[in-house]
């Protein structure tokens, strides 16, 4: 996973840097020193699918990408990438995110909020 910082209360990842269809794994370092995982993946379009790297039914195991789908490590279900930052399921847990100014930006609370999961 590749570490990202906030700057401004705001994780900024650059849209140009996940708009490939691929699978990718950040980590962001929260306050307690756990490391919360995040994935993106373009799922068509200006359509970005945003989720922690873990999901309600197999933890914090986290996806993979195989034959250009991803894959929860755990299971090995393969995701329907038009789920991907839906609720239920073995999908990704959806992360609070907007789409701006050539940016996906993540807020710090919700990154903080989430490494509950990660512990």
């Amino acid at each position: 996973a590749v570490a990202i910082k906030a700057e401004d209360g705001l994780v900024q990842i650059p849209l140009e840097e996940v708009s490939d269809g691929h699978l990718h794994r950040y980590a962001f370092h929260a306050s307690d020193g756990t490391d919360v995982r995040v994935i993106i993946v373009q799922k068509g379009g200006s359509a970005f699918g945003v989720g922690l790297d873990a999901c309600e039914i197999c933890g914090p195991t986290g996806y993979y990408e195989r034959d250009n789908q991803v894959v929860c490590r755990l299971c090995d279900v393969v995701m329907n990438k038009a789920t991907i930052g839906t609720k239920g399921g073995c999908n990704p847990i959806p992360l609070e995110h907007q789409v701006t100014e050539g940016n996906l930006r993540i807020p710090v609370e919700a990154l903080e909020a989430a490494k509950k999961i990660f512990n």
